[in-house]
């Protein structure tokens, strides 16, 4: 089942809960965007590790088993909503196209965005994410009656 993940910049919220929910599940159902990225601020397809001034962040993950410091910043296109079973955006006014906005399949998740991913900021976001994921899963499991569920 393909999920989307959404934040601002895609450069933290969306990549971790993206990374969290594939090593969850097994699989690479997850994808991840950002609603800004694009702009002169943040172009597309640039490296993430280049947006952060402290490793703090990538510890964190790689304590967890996972490593991102070489995955790139994408654009979210109207196509990837489509295309996704679950959406979950995690970006903020005024950063929410009308696209997605208008999409009747997005879930809300309300986690901060902070302007500098210290490694208290990193680990608290990582549990607060994963606790997210968990639950969808659980949810998903649980509605769907064990058939076509998020895990596998």
């Amino acid at each position: 089942m393909k999920i989307l993940f959404i934040c601002k910049n895609n450069q933290f919220r969306s990549q971790m809960a993206a990374s969290i929910y594939n090593k969850m599940t097994g699989t690479n159902d997850a994808y991840s965007a950002g609603t800004y990225v694009g702009s002169v601020d943040v172009p597309e397809g640039t490296i993430i590790e280049g947006y952060f001034r402290t490793p703090d962040f990538f510890e964190v993950m790689e304590k967890n088993g996972i490593n991102i410091r070489n995955n790139r910043t994408k654009k979210l296109l109207p196509e990837m909503v489509k295309n996704a079973k679950v959406v979950v955006s995690m970006a903020e006014e005024p950063f929410v196209p009308d696209f997605l906005r208008d999409s009747g399949k997005v879930m809300l998740w309300k986690v901060e965005n902070p302007s500098f991913a210290t490694r208290d900021i990193s680990e608290r976001t990582y549990v607060q994410i994963k606790s997210l994921i968990e639950q969808l899963i659980l949810r998903n499991v649980n509605s769907s009656g064990g058939g076509d569920c998020l895990e596998k």
